[in-house]
Parts: C-alpha cells; sequence; structure tokens
C-alpha cells in the first residue's frame, strides 16, 4: 500500500520531465498534455477510489475556497478599470474554446487528484513539511522550464518580471491550494483554482495590468484566503487530517494573534515590493557592481542606489547609469556638449585612464547615483554564481545531472515511504490520548 503514493510521486516528475524536454509543438502542445494529465487523475481514481473523495470532501471549504477565487478575480477585474483591458490572446472560435477546455479540465483534474492524494498520504507526521514539500512540488509543475531559464540568466529586468509575475503568484495560489487539498481534499482545490483557470482561458477581456500591480494582486488575496482558511478550520478538522492541535492550530505564527492576518499581509506585500524595487517601479533602483572601472568610489560587489533623473538634471561629476549594448554602465560625467537640440554626455570610470568613446544619449540614461551599500551584493553575486556553475556543470555531464536526480528521488521516496508507515503510530497516539477523528 506504501507503493501507490510513490507511484503517483514518480507518474508526476514523469510528466513534467517529459513535457519539459519534449516540448511538443502545434496541436500535440494541447493533445500531450492532455492525455498526460487525464491519464494521471485516471490512475489516482483507480488507486485511491471515489470514496476516499468524497470522504474528504468538506462543503463548507469548498464554497469558500470558491468565493476567495471569485473575489481575486473581482479584485482584478476592479484594477483593470483603472489599468484598461486587453483582448485575451487565446482563440474562442468553437474548436478553440473545445480544445482549451479539454486542456484546462485534464490539467486541473491530474494536477489536484494528484496532490491531494500526495498531500493525504505523507502529512499524518509532519503536516507543515508536507504542505511545503508539495507547494513547492506543484509550483514547479506548473512553472514552465523557460522561466526557470530566465532565473539563471541573471537579467535583472526579466529576473524580477518572473518573480513577481509567475514564481511569487505561483507559490502561494499553490500553498493556498495544497492547504485546502490538505483539509478538504481535491474539490476544494479545484473549487479554489477552477475559476482563476476558466477567467483566464475564457474571459474575452482580461486586465491590461503592469507587471508590478498584477505581481501584488497574485500575492496577497491568496495568502489573505489563507489565513483565514487557517484560523475558521475548527481543531477537530484539523485533528482528522492529521494534525496535532493541543494548540489547536497548524501554524502558530498565524493562529496566535488576532493581529496575525494584517502582519502577514504587510509581509507578503512586503515581498512583492523587494520585486518591485529591482525594476524602478518605486522610483529606484539598486543595482550591484560587477566591475572595478569605478574603484575607489565604488568598489565590486557594493550596491548603487539610482534615482530617475533627466537628463537636464545631470552635471559634471555625477555618477550616472546609462544603457549600453544591453547592458547596464555606472560612470561619472566626464563633459558634456550639444549637437543641435540633443545633448550628449561623455562618461569615464575613476579607475580608467581614458574616457569612454561612445557618448551616452538621454533615451540611453536610467538615472544618477544617489546612494552607496558598501558589499552587500556579494550575496546576490555569490548566489548567481553558484547556480550558473551548477547550471553549467550538469549540462556539461547530463548523466550525472540523471543520476543526481535519480537519488534525489530516491532518497525522497525512502522518506515518503517512512512517513506513511508511521501513520500506525500517530494512531496508537490517539488512541492514547483519546482523540476522535480516524
Amino acid at each position: 500500500m506504501s507503493r501507490k503514493p510513490i507511484l503517483i510521486l514518480i507518474l508526476v516528475l514523469a510528466i513534467y520531465a517529459l513535457l519539459s524536454v519534449c516540448r511538443p509543438s502545434g496541436l500535440m502542445a494541447y493533445a500531450a498534455p492532455s492525455v498526460c494529465w487525464a491519464l494521471l487523475a485516471l490512475t489516482v481514481l483507480r488507486v485511491c477510489g471515489l470514496e476516499k473523495i468524497r470522504i474528504w470532501f468538506n462543503k463548507r471549504l469548498s464554497l469558500i475556497a470558491a468565493f476567495i477565487a471569485v473575489l481575486q478575480i473581482f479584485i482584478l477585474m476592479y484594477a483593470g478599470l483603472f489599468e484598461g483591458f486587453g483582448r485575451s490572446p487565446y482563440s474562442f472560435t468553437p474548436t478553440g474554446v473545445t480544445i482549451n477546455l479539454i486542456l484546462v479540465s485534464t490539467t486541473l483534474l491530474g494536477t489536484e487528484f494528484s496532490r491531494a492524494y500526495l498531500i493525504k498520504s505523507y502529512s499524518r507526521r509532519r503536516p507543515f513539511l508536507t504542505l511545503t514539500l508539495v507547494t513547492l512540488l506543484y509550483s514547479l509543475v506548473i512553472t514552465p522550464i523557460t522561466g526557470i531559464l530566465t532565473l539563471i540568466s541573471g537579467k535583472p529586468l526579466s529576473v524580477a518580471e518572473f518573480l513577481g509575475i509567475r514564481l511569487l503568484p505561483t507559490v502561494t495560489e499553490n500553498l493556498l491550494a495544497s492547504y485546502l487539498a490538505l483539509l478538504a481534499g481535491p474539490i476544494a482545490s479545484i473549487a479554489y483554482l477552477a475559476p482563476l483557470k476558466a477567467f483566464q482561458w475564457f474571459s474575452p477581456i482580461l486586465p491590461n495590468l503592469s507587471w508590478g500591480i498584477e505581481a501584488l494582486l497574485g500575492v496577497v488575496p491568496p495568502t489573505i484566503g489563507f489565513l483565514y482558511i487557517d484560523r475558521i478550520t475548527p481543531p477537530i478538522l484539523l485533528r482528522r487530517v492529521g494534525i496535532p492541535t493541543e494548540a489547536k492550530q497548524l501554524f502558530r505564527f498565524t493562529r496566535a494573534k488576532k493581529s496575525s492576518v494584517p502582519r502577514w499581509t504587510t509581509i507578503s506585500i512586503l515581498c512583492v515590493l523587494m520585486v518591485w524595487t529591482t525594476t524602478g517601479l518605486l522610483g529606484f533602483y539598486p543595482t550591484v557592481i560587477l566591475s572595478g572601472s569605478m574603484r575607489p568610489t565604488i568598489d565590486v560587489g557594493d550596491i548603487a542606489i539610482v534615482i530617475q533623473t533627466p537628463i537636464e538634471k545631470i552635471k559634471l561629476g555625477d555618477i550616472i547609469q546609462y544603457w549600453q549594448e544591453r547592458e547596464m554602465v555606472v560612470h561619472r560625467v566626464y563633459d558634456t556638449y550639444e549637437t543641435g537640440s540633443t545633448r550628449l554626455i561623455i562618461t569615464k570610470g575613476d579607475a580608467n585612464t581614458a574616457p569612454d568613446v561612445d557618448p551616452v544619449f538621454s533615451a540611453q540614461i536610467r538615472g544618477k547615483l544617489i546612494f552607496i551599500v558598501p558589499k552587500l551584493g556579494w550575496i546576490s553575486i555569490y548566489v548567481k554564481t553558484t547556480i550558473a556553475g551548477i547550471w553549467s556543470f550538469f549540462s556539461a555531464n547530463t548523466t550525472l545531472a540523471y543520476a543526481t536526480l535519480t537519488i534525489a528521488a530516491f532518497m525522497a521516496s525512502i522518506y515518503m515511504v517512512h512517513a506513511y508507515k508511521s501513520r500506525s503510530t500517530l494512531r496508537r497516539l490517539y488512541r492514547r490520548r483519546g482523540w476522535p477523528g480516524r
């Protein structure tokens, strides 16, 4: 019996690997995922059975989950009144709608049935750890491999957009979906995700939001929904799904005080604001210095804080940041001159012996340096260097990469088997303490 959850986990990882490596095109881009996720859903039903899904079902939590999704859609539409609307990129011909409906339905059923079965199978002993791992797993499954490669490329704008639009909203939505699946099975998580997917795929108009606003609205509503679900869930239901409730809580930090909801809402907003700062949506740009051309004023690993400044307010001696051949350069203004009505700037690095050859136009300038944070940027440099080195190493040694993934999957399987077998110990503990629930 303990082998069944491992089989489902292997199938989920295999589907993700297959679709990521093969990347089918044309009609197969719709047919292949639909077939894979439909087979996974049928496999989970065969292994689990409809009776268990019926037992897991909780009508109240499912209705609340659907209400959270509708509220999230309403907030997006309300924001669209100020930001504007655009046409949906998806086809609305009868054939196109049918194909998209099959793809969305099978993907939703496959992911949510398998999510609920995995989290129900392994949450008895360590519910928080299981919830975290399942959330990360399905965030990875939903995230395209091209997005992960964007993170490795290290381009500031693309990385920030990927984090804000894709990663943070995906993780928060999956956290809420995983918690709903833990408490009330796949019907509850489908009740939350189905309206969001239907709005995304089948609404003819969509809010045309800036990516910063989209990131904020993609993170905050699921976070608030998660905290609300955690607060209203009765202790008896938590015990029934394997969560010890002597303190009547799964997350002590969220249920300890009445002020926890606004506090954690503030934290989620701050996480989005941290992403915003990398692209100037708040009016300034933090930039990690990677070269020594401005020594001793600015050294490698320092963070230069640049504020948006028009060219008319830039003077001799100012340190500016500007685009040059698809990279950002931070140099000092060495000279200025005008050609007709166009003002040009000559720059020079403090450590360079001669000024830069190419002049800087107004359209190239991002802003003027106002502050330097010494050495803090080395954290970012080390992280990017480490990730790039690991990626390059495994790209050049594919056999070793497959072996490492196999070992990691094997170790995860060992942990899951151990967690699954520990159910009997937990049941004895329930009986000894007189706790209700299965």
